[in-house]
């Protein structure tokens, strides 16, 4: 592997990541997903991920695989001061490298131990050995560079908020210098009330330009299309494609520019002047919650009120109790109640409200776990629709809370409120 990319194709490279805590599912592995996007906007490739225990020979077999396929590499992890820490001493007898001690990281590390009033141990200096050669990142953590031919080889640390730093104050801007920056032009359409393979169907119909790269990303009641392309023209490409994908979508498109659907909530909401209150009881709030991590919801957002028992709906919300008694709790005589409930004790333009069965246990057969009843309810009258969503407790839950948030897009964007109901 000579290290460089061949001509008109983006340099690519390899990122493996150390650690028995991330095979074994202890701790969420997160620095590969931030370097990867990091240098996907900038036109360069990560054509795969590695992920590897404390264990020499799978390091050495990782890291010898990536240098002779890759052009670029970032092992991430190992590179503290206990025991397991292993990175350095197995990269330079894999690499063919001498371990030596890095006067650039004793003087680091004294440093920084000096500031915070301390004098590192003698395991703490185990962190300034490194392969004979290495170039120190940075002086305020661990993380090195060797080159292997022409191939550069970036170590950093498993920590995720110093890889982070690393990754962008060092890692993006040398890899951008070396191997040229292709910007990509990227958009994102977000759909909700529409199944993938019709998504796609639809945007394939579009005849796209070969260059526009199409993904699509199912999540949680939304699919979530992703364009991209690279080149002169490629902002001007997408941009075109966006509004393609938008119009042929219609209604299931959640706007353009990518934003969340909570987000177009508050915005149309706080743009026409008009407050919403919403009721919930399945959902657990996470509808109200969704509503207030958006900045600026205190313009428009009333009240939001977990109803889960009975009498919370029937006190708190106005629910008759005949209605509990003849038609239960998930149902659309009480979603609806609790929707006009909710509409008259904030004094809002617009409620929402949320009952149903999340699981795991609580279903029957007449109303099976992932039966959910949702209204919407105005000062000209209330709407409710059935849905059957499948999945965890959690997953029902995240699926009722989109349903209920497009609900209220969908009402005041001109569009048939629950459809198919």
């Amino acid at each position: 592997m000579d290290g460089c990319a061949s001509q008109g194709e983006p340099a690519r490279g390899q990122i493996i990541c150390i650690g028995d805590e991330l095979i074994t599912g202890r701790v969420a592995e997160a620095n590969s997903a931030y370097a990867a996007r990091r240098l996907w906007e900038l036109g360069l490739g990560v054509e795969a991920v590695v992920i590897v225990g404390d264990e020499p020979r799978t390091i050495t077999r990782a890291l010898k695989r990536a240098v002779a396929e890759a052009n670029f590499v970032i092992v991430s992890g190992g590179l503290g001061a206990t025991d397991d820490d292993i990175t350095a001493q197995v990269a330079a007898e894999a690499l063919g490298m001498e371990l030596a001690i890095s006067r650039q990281m004793v003087a680091n590390l004294r440093e920084f131990f000096s500031s915070r009033g301390r004098v590192p141990a003698p395991e703490d200096m185990k962190m300034a050995w490194l392969p004979e050669g290495a170039r120190v990142l940075h002086p305020e953590c661990a993380g090195f560079m060797v080159m292997v031919g022409d191939v550069a080889v970036y170590f950093v640390p498993g920590v995720p908020a110093e890889a982070r730093m690393l990754i962008d104050e060092v890692i993006v801007p040398e890899l951008a210098e070396r191997y040229g920056s292709s910007a990509v032009a990227r958009a994102v359409v977000r759909v909700v009330g529409m199944r993938e393979v019709e998504v796609a169907r639809r945007v394939k119909g579009l005849k796209l330009p070969e260059e526009i790269r199409i993904g699509y990303y199912p999540s949680l009641g939304e699919v979530v299309v992703s364009l991209s392309a690279l080149g002169q023209r490629a902002q001007e490409m997408v941009q075109q494609a966006e509004e393609a994908v938008v119009k042929a979508l219609g209604e299931y498109a959640i706007g353009n520019g990518g934003r969340q659907l909570e987000e177009v909530v508050v915005e149309t909401l706080s743009a026409r002047g008009l407050t919403l209150a919403v009721a919930e009881s399945c959902t657990g709030g996470l509808v109200a919650k969704r509503i207030t991590c958006v900045p600026g919801a205190s313009a428009c957002f009333l009240m939001g009120v977990v109803a889960y028992s009975n009498m919370a709906k029937s006190e708190l919300l106005g629910v008759k109790p005949l209605s509990l008694e003849r038609y239960g709790a998930v149902s659309r005589q009480v979603a609806m109640e609790m929707a006009e409930g909710a509409l008259k004790a904030a004094g809002a333009d617009i409620a929402v409200a949320t009952t149903g069965i999340a699981g795991p246990t609580g279903g029957s057969p007449d109303k099976p776990v992932g039966t959910v009843w949702l209204s919407l309810a105005h000062s000209c009258g209330s709407v409710a629709g059935l849905r059957h969503f499948r999945g965890s407790r959690t997953q029902i839950q995240h699926q009722a809370a989109t349903t209920a948030l497009d609900m209220i897009r969908r009402y005041l964007e001109g569009y048939e409120v629950i459809p198919g109901s």
